[in-house]
């Protein structure tokens, strides 16, 4: 979803303010097997919700539960590996916090202006 406005921005033949902070990124040479995604994570944020997906881990929080998986090995999220890989978890939970900074420090577009 997040690489959907700039890639029909770039097919409509629009550009997009360069002084915008923007999460996603024109996905049109990847569907196009032109080149590789440079996306190397992704953050969520919603409600009580938040998650991070770094490489092969993704870290999940919310009311209902959550945790810290590999998803390589374990692709259905049984298994959490908070305990056993505290290191880890500290990493991603410092780069959703920095993801959230940079997001707060950037400035709200469209109807989400007075959110």
């Amino acid at each position: 979803m997040l690489e959907l406005f700039p890639s029909f921005t770039k097919l409509a033949g629009a550009t997009l303010p360069e002084e915008v902070i923007y999460d996603g990124f024109d996905f049109l040479p990847v569907l196009a097997g032109e080149v590789s995604s440079p996306r190397k994570e992704m953050f969520w944020e919603r409600r009580d919700q938040q998650a991070a997906r770094i490489g092969n881990y993704k870290w999940v929080k919310s009311s209902r539960g959550g945790g810290l998986f590999d998803l390589d090995s374990d692709p259905g999220e049984k298994h959490d590996l908070s305990k056993s890989n505290p290191e880890i978890l500290s990493q991603i939970k410092q780069r959703f916090r920095d993801w959230k900074s940079e997001m707060n420090a950037s400035e709200p577009r469209g109807p989400f202006r007075d959110y």
